[in-house]
């Protein structure tokens, strides 16, 4: 490790889901790198089983003492560059900005989602200001640069593409021997896995329509997994398709152990969508060499047509069943993605696109013109 690499404090809050994985996969990459890492989480850290090579604290909670724990580590570490996933608040984001810039700091933010979902409206001059503030906006595809600089005004200088989605689950998925939640795959048998907290613009509907109207081969094996998936299911309707083809369902949440092996042992992941989403379901898929079988609603940074997986109109039942019917295809997928970087090469490629970043910003004088340094004595929280 170089004494010349920055100290970094990353902070996520949500300790579960997509934010969690990828903050874990970054955090592992920078430390790798030789950046002395540190991570904050959410109390509820659904990772924190699994033994990482970098000081992690599961201590956020949403709100006003989600900051206040966030200003206390940065006094008792003094990192460099505090590096954001995750912002709750704009307002409380900003005074956190401005007393960072007077420690001596730098404060990066990548933002999953440039406005939050409810209230983005009346919150996009706080977003904008916030954007223009802070000392880098990272984007992690071209759609959100674009967005963040034609929308919301973040300065040219001060946007910075660093594409890529590393999912620290896949690592751990690679040699997974946990047990499924799903019965134990059999040879032949072909699995298909619809997994995601319900929603019932999802798809799962039409998929059982489109299962429930066709003859299956006994070696088909659909299984439904997460937390409320069957939101808006019929009873009726279940049964239906549970008569035409094998089906296991598991209505709950699911551990990122299991996780794992669900992916693991599937064959092919079913994303019908009807809503217009991203999804790092599908960088997921990838990273574990799943082929995906989606509607034209479901958008991914790095999904590629054939490669990844294969592609339908999602209002065309038809073609969603051809597919389903269908298996040549899966071969070329398959064989495309087993070609593809492994999940521990792009993790490294990342952080080492990040460690640059870390690097330039240092460098540069705080606003005001300050030359970069740390106060002797941090300002306390009573101050702040």
């Amino acid at each position: 490790m170089s004494r010349n690499d920055p100290r970094v404090l990353l902070v996520e809050a949500s300790g579960r889901g997509f934010l969690s994985h990828y903050s874990h996969a970054l955090a592992l990459g920078l430390q790798r790198a030789g950046i002395e890492t540190q991570l904050l989480t959410g109390r509820r850290d659904e990772l924190g089983d699994w033994a990482v090579p970098f000081h992690k604290q599961a201590c956020l909670d949403g709100g006003w003492r989600g900051w206040r724990c966030v200003r206390r580590q940065v006094i008792e570490t003094r990192p460099d560059i505090v590096h954001l996933q995750w912002v709750d608040n704009p307002f409380r984001a900003l005074r956190f900005v401005r007393w960072a810039h007077k420690q001596g700091v730098r404060v990066v933010y990548t933002p999953h989602n440039i406005l939050p979902h409810e209230k983005r409206w009346l919150l996009m001059p706080a977003y904008r200001l916030l954007y223009r503030m802070i000392d880098r906006v990272v984007a992690r595809d071209a759609h959100l640069a674009w967005a963040l600089e034609e929308l919301l005004d973040t300065p040219g200088e001060l946007l910075m593409l660093l594409p890529g989605s590393p999912n620290f689950l896949a690592l751990q998925a690679l040699e997974c021997q946990a047990d499924s939640p799903a019965p134990k795959k059999v040879a032949g048998e072909r699995r298909l896995l619809f997994f995601g907290h319900g929603c019932r613009r999802k798809g799962l509907d039409r998929l059982l329509e489109t299962v429930a109207g066709n003859h299956w081969p006994g070696t088909v094996h659909l299984v439904v997994a997460g937390e409320g998936v069957l939101g808006g299911i019929s009873e009726a309707l279940l049964d239906a398709a549970s008569r035409a083809a094998r089906i296991t369902l598991i209505d709950r949440y699911v551990a990122p152990r299991e996780v794992a092996a669900l992916f693991r042992d599937a064959d092919l992941l079913l994303m019908p969508y009807v809503k217009q989403c991203k999804s790092p379901l599908l960088d997921l898929a990838a990273a574990l060499r799943l082929p995906v079988l989606r509607s034209d609603r479901v958008q991914g940074a790095e999904f590629r047509e054939g490669i990844h997986g294969c592609t339908f109109a999602h209002d065309d039942h038809a073609a969603m069943e051809r597919r389903l019917k269908q298996t040549r295809w899966l071969v070329g997928v398959r064989d495309r993605l087993a070609a593809m970087d492994d999940p521990l090469a792009s993790i490294d490629r990342l952080a080492e696109d990040h460690r640059q970043l870390y690097l330039k910003v240092r460098s540069e004088c705080l606003p005001g013109g300050e030359a970069y340094r740390l106060p002797a004595f941090p300002a306390p929280l009573s101050e702040v």
